[in-house]
């Protein structure tokens, strides 16, 4: 397993998207969960091309950090799809990770993944949980943010056992 420690701070990074972690056994983790902020704006929208980060890989751990996707939601001319993770990969775990954006915050893009939430907190206006395979939220915050709310998840149940378990 190789470990990224990452210290307090916001790591800005610009209009760029799908940063990807492609490797696999890879643990992410921040210092605290409220200061350790990895941020993108990007200039487009779309489910497919926004994400501030793309996993690919297997066996992703992250910890105490917060993902935002700061794309301009209320004034989108579209409707303003920003993903903070868009996960491919598989066997994904994600302990006390804030996820920050309005329409399809988090993608589980892989339907026969497995993935693992516990103690995150995850904000959004419009089917702001997303994808297929298979994810259990364990002691998980859902925040409705302010503005033309809707449904919280859109899963795609096709090649799952479970889909997702709240």
């Amino acid at each position: 397993r190789a470990y990224i420690f990452l210290p307090n701070g916001t790591y800005d990074l610009g209009e760029t998207v799908l940063t990807t972690i492609s490797g696999n056994n890879i643990s992410l983790i921040g210092e605290s969960m409220d200061k350790t902020i990895i941020v993108n704006k990007p200039e487009i929208e779309g489910i497919g091309v926004t994400a501030t980060i793309l996993n690919t890989g297997k066996n992703l751990y992250i910890q105490d950090l917060t993902l935002q996707n700061a794309y301009d939601y209320y004034n989108a001319k579209d409707a303003g799809r920003a993903i903070c993770l868009q996960d491919k990969g598989t066997r994904t775990i994600c302990k006390n990770v804030r996820m920050l954006s309005y329409q399809d915050t988090y993608y589980s893009n892989n339907n026969s993944g497995q993935y693992y939430f516990e103690n995150a907190e995850i904000h959004g206006i419009v089917d702001f949980i997303c994808g297929g395979g298979d994810a259990f939220f364990n002691k998980c915050n859902l925040v409705l943010e302010a503005g033309k709310a809707a449904y919280i998840t859109a899963p795609y149940t096709n090649g799952s056992n479970y889909g997702y378990v709240f």
